[in-house]
């Protein structure tokens, strides 16, 4: 199998193509956000490269994977960390029998919505037709209690709310090509557009010159009200021109009426979401300790009011509809991924005109200023959003998703079910198991990361009446441990469990990378002792390159772990690296670092008597 043997060249090869993938994730892998989630063209590479010697064969499998199903038929695949699905997903379209669980349930509902997508279980013209319904049954419910996401036939797009100051740019967008921006005076309170681009602007009404940013310098007056712990101070708003639908920036002070009735009207059906989110216990989470540091001390105060009556009139919806399981899961879904910027960790930036949505950074930072996004915002009767994640575009990525041509086969079997990596053994012989831990320091909990996902899809479940028994804080509590020891222990237990299923013939892929001897020491020591040893290791692009929440650390090694133990382990590094600094900054000095690392280690295992190669 060419996995045993990859040259230097073919590994440089799958880098570049890693490459190009970085700016546009695959559609089928766009569902819902998960962190951490690796380039697909390196499961490609992986696992059609374990079925067949011809270089050629999997250099066409990087763009169809289909080439491979016919030698993929009766194999297994299985990974024990799949979090949003991306292996066990193109483990299926390539045909490969897959089975995936992760601990955390959100990741689980992910994966197996994108399953029944890709498998034809969801057709795409009833998801799009059943889709616009339940928007429209939303809206009618918030009107049935009296109030709308609509104000004076202008649609609200987003509502700038604050803990304390706020900026002197608040939006912006594009007319004919030139960006525009919009700014309010912090003397008189004047909200204009300006075509400027300079860091001073004079207020047209005052005549006042001032600093032009986007961070909270400035100090509100008075007659602002204050909803939810927030003061609400300005309102984006769309209404229609033509065919298109303008951005405006009005003074919430001019829609006072509208702010203060909707506020008022939203709250039974918020009170409903409130009564399922409050029990959970926020501040047993890491991450909810620092919400609550922060003054968030219960779940539902990740969301407004007018939200999470928006997130039950929807739930609401979808359950008088009457949809089949899987058509109901992928609903649930779309509004769990829609809390990543309808709620109030979301960070508003003004210089791109929207939201960064919750936890981009793999934390919780509780902005000083930010805004409520409208989950409803779109053109009427359309799929078309009027706001960064709304449900019209969860919608719609489905719809794109279920008319892929890129599909999974139906005699394929996927298997995507919530369970622990330490216990669970496959009931199958396992081919081929791809082991993608999380990182001992980089993220310290994805139950905590997964927060506001978790709540707006327990509001779904419990609405609807979807079993959903499981406890965010017990999810946590029973993750793979970060310290050293317990991580090293943990992986033993999970590599252990693949030996034992591992056909003849198997391989089991682990994709880590540290800067330290120990660490690698220890996870390394931990499948040596499970029977697996280290044969290979190629140096690849690691997550998408960006400089928020990434680690120094650009890549990642694809270390592939056979039963035997080889006469010597290559490491094949310099030529994918040089391949990859001359498309992305990265440093190689640590890169190279984390090589040595990784060659040190194993020598030390083996106490010196395994020879490693580094090409």
């Amino acid at each position: 199998m060419l996995l045993d043997k990859m040259t230097p060249e073919l590994t440089a090869e799958i880098v570049e193509k890693a490459l190009i993938e970085k700016g546009q994730r695959l559609p089928h892998h766009s569902l819902h956000r998960w962190w951490s989630r690796r380039f697909a063209i390196l499961y490609r590479a992986i696992l059609a490269s374990y079925l067949t010697d011809s270089k050629e064969l999997v250099r066409k499998s990087l763009d169809n994977p289909k080439a491979v199903e016919i030698l993929a038929r009766g194999k297994v695949f299985y990974e024990p960390f799949m979090g949003g699905g991306t292996g066990l997903i193109e483990a299926a379209i390539m045909g490969y029998h897959s089975i995936g669980i992760d601990i955390n349930p959100v990741a689980v509902r992910i994966a197996k919505s994108t399953s029944n997508l890709l498998k034809g279980k969801v057709d795409a013209k009833e998801i799009e037709s059943k889709g616009k319904t339940i928007l429209r049954k939303t809206e009618e419910k918030l009107i049935e209690t009296g109030w709308s996401w609509n104000v004076e036939g202008k649609i609200v797009s987003y509502i700038f709310v604050t803990r304390g100051k706020i900026p002197s740019w608040i939006d912006k967008y594009s007319r004919n090509g030139k960006p525009i921006r919009i700014l309010r005076c912090p003397y008189c309170g004047t909200i204009f557009e300006s075509a400027r681009s300079s860091g001073k602007e004079t207020c047209p009404h005052c005549g006042r010159s001032f600093e032009v940013t986007h961070k909270p310098k400035f100090r509100l007056g008075e007659g602002y009200p204050t909803q939810d712990g927030y003061t609400v101070w300005a309102v984006e708003v769309r209404e229609q021109d033509g065919k298109k639908w303008r951005k405006r920036v009005l003074d919430a002070r001019e829609i006072l009426n509208w702010l203060q009735e909707s506020h008022f009207k939203a709250m039974e059906k918020a009170n409903k979401a409130r009564k399922i989110l409050d029990p959970v216990p926020l501040e047993d989470l890491m991450e909810g300790k620092r919400l609550k540091r922060e003054g968030i001390k219960r779940f539902s105060q990740l969301f407004t009011t007018r939200q999470l009556a928006t997130f039950v009139a929807f739930a609401e919806a979808c359950r008088e509809l009457e949809l089949d399981e899987e058509l109901i899961e992928v609903f649930s879904v779309f509004l769990s991924e829609s809390a990543k910027s309808s709620s109030l960790v979301a960070k508003w930036h003004s210089p791109i005109g929207e939201p960064v949505p919750a936890v981009a950074m793999k934390t919780y930072w509780v902005p000083e200023y930010t805004v409520e996004t409208n989950p409803l915002a779109r053109v009427p009767e359309k799929l078309v959003p009027l706001a960064r994640n709304a449900l019209a575009s969860s919608i719609r990525r489905a719809v794109r998703i279920a008319s892929s041509e890129l599909r999974i086969s139906r005699n394929v079997a996927v298997e995507a079910k919530i369970d622990d990596a330490r216990t669970f053994v496959p009931d199958k012989p396992i081919d081929i198991a791809i082991v993608d831990p999380p990182y001992m320091d980089t993220v310290r909990s994805y139950a905590s990361l997964s927060i506001v996902h978790y709540g707006a899809m327990r509001v779904f479940d419990e609405i609807v009446g979807m079993s959903n028994d499981v406890v965010l804080d017990n999810v946590e509590r029973n993750e793979i441990p970060r310290d050293r020891t317990g991580f090293g222990k943990a992986m033993k237990l999970v590599f252990s469990n693949i030996e034992r299923v591992l056909t003849p013939s198997g391989r089991v892929v682990l994709f880590y990378n540290r800067k330290s001897v120990l660490d690698w020491e220890n996870i390394l020591q931990a499948s040596v002792e499970s029977g697996l040893h280290p044969s290979v290791s190629y140096w690849v692009i690691g997550e998408p390159p960006g400089r928020l929440a990434r680690s120094r650390l650009r890549g990642v090694f694809v270390v592939v772990l056979t039963r035997e133990k080889p006469a010597k382990s290559r490491i094949v590094f310099t030529e994918p690296l040089h391949r990859a600094s001359e498309a992305i900054f990265l440093d190689k000095k640590v890169e190279k670092s984390a090589m040595k690392a990784l060659s040190n280690a194993i020598s030390r295992i083996y106490n010196n008597e395994l020879e490693v190669v580094v090409l």
